[in-house]
């Protein structure tokens, strides 16, 4: 009796086995198409089935939710520091944190020397630091 048989690379050869073989063969076919009959009707599904039939892998979706929520809080404290600044303090801040600007490009900007600006960010930085303690 010949028989149809897949190979690991994909190819399907024909094979002769004997008749008690052939029907082991078909036995187990019939389970297999069975099984899979059974798994449709009751939407079942596996990752490892998803993967074979369609070649999808799961991603890590992990979210670490505290560090995620912390880092929304400090933001938004961070902003309502800066929201508390006089004009020109913001200005400065977003100039060197929002758009990377070096020290002496902002004295540049601003007409004024580079000591100047350098200053001028140690004060608020100092303003910051005690915004931050005062919070606590």
């Amino acid at each position: 009796m010949k028989k149809d048989y897949t190979t690991a690379n994909g190819k399907t050869v024909e094979v002769e086995v004997t008749a008690q073989v052939g029907e082991i063969l078909v036995q187990f076919g019939r389970e297999d198409d069975n099984a899979s009959r059974r798994a449709r009707w009751r939407n079942e599904a596996s990752v490892e089935g998803m993967n074979e039939e369609t070649g999808w892998e799961p991603t890590d979706t992990a979210v670490d939710i505290e560090a995620d929520y912390e880092e929304r809080e400090e933001k938004a404290t961070l902003a309502a520091a800066v929201a508390g600044l006089p004009e020109k303090q913001r200005r400065l801040v977003r100039l060197r944190y929002c758009e990377d600007k070096t020290v002496e490009e902002i004295g540049r900007l601003l007409g004024a020397s580079k000591q100047a600006v350098s200053k001028q960010l140690a004060t608020i930085h100092k303003a910051l630091k005690k915004y931050f303690e005062d919070d606590r």
